[in-house]
């Protein structure tokens, strides 16, 4: 069981990271204060409270591709709102509901109000006896309680919350098996309810950019693969996503620089070559990714990374 309390966000940030995955976390106000406590129950099963003030914690693409497993955590806002970002969708969270995210994913969670109280619980994904995709599409969007199983899923993990101190190591077996069933029981509900709330079209796409995501740092991904993946027609594809004002090769294209922006913003950091850059956004060769970034950019990944850090730089100096 793990008890900690700081009034530093990069303690914070050191804390979170070892009870979570590695994370990024900032604070707008100095005088940051935030407590945590968490409780291993069993396979995997964990589940935390956590109180703070105004906090933002981030997981971006470089974090995100590390190994450290394809658990998926649910947060669930009792005090105070909050945002989940991830897939490209924002859950905005109010006492009482909750969202999905991956942690093999990029994420993002905003929490600008004080008086933050929430509970995180995490599972391993294969106890959620849910195919990938399905999990995919459901994380990034708010869960109420007025989906079937949702009530009784919050209530059970804010009463296990506080008996956390008086477990035995039966009762953890016990407790993380009832989590993860209750857990299951609420996302297959939602995910009737998306489901009948969407057009066919609708999760045709979503399904469709789901799996771009997915394998974007595979050279051979295209449109007739996706096709094939999806059971569609190449045309089909073009058809739904022209709603959305891209073809899906564009799509594909756009994703792949947006990911190499970030990863060449990072790149003072992390020391990545842009060669392992051009491999990481699904490029067979360095060549075609420099002459492919340059058409869009105007200007090399090298000159790019080196003007993203030159504004970092004069950004910091401005704040000092």
């Amino acid at each position: 069981m793990t008890d900690v309390t700081v009034t530093d966000v990069l303690a914070w940030q050191d804390a979170a990271s070892r009870v979570f995955v590695p994370l990024l976390c900032t604070a707008p106000e100095p005088d940051f204060v935030a407590h945590l406590e968490s409780v291993s129950l069993s396979a995997g099963v964990s589940l935390a409270r956590v109180q703070s003030g105004p906090l933002r914690v981030e997981r971006p693409e470089r974090l995100a591709r590390r190994n450290d497993g394809d658990d998926i955590l649910m947060s669930l806002q009792l005090q105070s709102t909050g945002a989940v970002q991830q897939h490209g969708r924002t859950a905005v969270l109010v006492p009482g509901t909750a969202a999905l995210y991956e942690i093999n994913r990029p994420y993002l969670l905003d929490q600008p109000q004080s008086g933050q109280d929430l509970i995180v619980l995490r599972v391993p994904r294969r106890l959620l006896g849910l195919k990938d995709r399905l999990v995919s599409d459901l994380c990034g969007r708010t869960i109420d309680q007025s989906v079937p199983g949702m009530a009784a899923f919050a209530g059970y993990a804010a009463g296990l919350v506080a008996g956390r101190g008086h477990m035995d190591d039966l009762a953890r077996v016990e407790l993380g098996r009832i989590s993860t069933d209750l857990l299951s029981l609420a996302l297959r509900s939602f995910a009737g309810f998306q489901q009948a709330s969407w057009s066919d079209d609708e999760r045709l796409l979503e399904s469709a950019k789901a799996y771009i995501r997915q394998h974007l740092a595979e050279p051979d991904l295209s449109v007739e693969r996706l096709a094939n993946a999806e059971n569609v027609s190449v045309r089909k594809l073009h058809e739904v996503f022209a709603a959305s004002g891209e073809t899906p090769a564009a799509y594909i294209r756009r994703r792949r620089m947006e990911r190499a922006t970030s990863l060449l913003a990072a790149r003072h950091q992390t020391r990545q070559s842009v060669g392992s850059i051009a491999i990481a956004c699904g490029f067979r060769d360095t060549s075609t990714f420099v002459r492919a970034f340059t058409r869009v950019y105007q200007c090399t990944p090298t000159q790019w990374a080196l003007a993203a850090r030159a504004s970092d730089g004069a950004s910091v100096a401005s704040a000092d």
